[in-house]
């Protein structure tokens, strides 16, 4: 029975949004018949140490992550590092990914996809595509039962991927609006500045003790 591997790179850890889709992702595998998948979280640093490892003896791999400034999460980044000793090596597991980010739009994450394409070839890994999903964020605040259709549509690609690559048609309705529509844009820019919308981020900046250091411009010139 193929094995599978589900790399976790969110900063978030457990409890992060692209757990949420790597889960639903694991859950499609088993119900196509792939074994139980093992789970790493590469912001743990027990999990961080076993990640190379674990890549070398997996026949799947899926490596999730949220979209940081238009690129991946520093500790991705360093874990990819990590695999230097596996390019060209013939027994690669084959790769994919998941990429989620805030953006409303689906191609704020296209020119990371196309990056984890080129680093899927270059390792020499059989490429099994990458999930791209929008509107991220939202996973934090929304009931699990709020999302059916994602995780359904999620656990239809991990079904796939027991026999092939991620299903480029679901791919594509996972991944929704390519770009917003003028009209569109207006729209959310005035949703946006809604007293609801202000208190879920402000919130945030609380929580993680940045609230007095909102307009902070550090490279702002003197």
């Amino acid at each position: 029975m193929s094995s599978l591997l589900l790399l976790n790179g969110s900063p978030r850890g457990t409890r992060s949004n692209s757990m949420k889709m790597l889960s639903r992702v694991g859950e499609g595998w088993v119900r196509g018949g792939g074994a139980e998948p093992e789970v790493l979280h590469l912001a743990l640093e027990r999990d961080r140490a076993r990640a190379a490892e674990a890549f070398g003896a997996a026949d799947t791999v899926v490596l999730g992550m949220p979209l940081y400034a238009d690129s991946m999460p520093g500790l991705v980044m360093g874990f990819i590092e990590t695999l230097a000793p596996f390019v060209g090596r013939g027994e690669n597991p084959r790769l994919g990914f998941l990429v989620q980010s805030g953006f409303p739009e689906a191609l704020h994450s296209r020119p990371l996809e196309r990056y984890l394409a080129k680093f899927a070839t270059r390792l020499g890994c059989e490429y099994a595509g990458t999930v791209v999903r929008p509107g991220g964020e939202v996973l934090q605040v929304m009931p699990d039962r709020a999302n059916k259709k994602l995780w359904e549509s999620l656990r239809s690609v991990g079904a796939s991927l027991v026999v092939g690559a991620f299903d480029p048609v679901v791919l594509s309705r996972i991944a929704g609006k390519e770009r917003l529509s003028p009209t569109m844009v207006r729209v959310m820019s005035l949703a946006e500045k809604a007293p609801v919308t202000e208190f879920y981020w402000n919130g945030l900046l609380k929580k993680n003790g940045a609230w007095d250091k909102r307009f902070d411009a550090p490279y702002a010139s003197a």
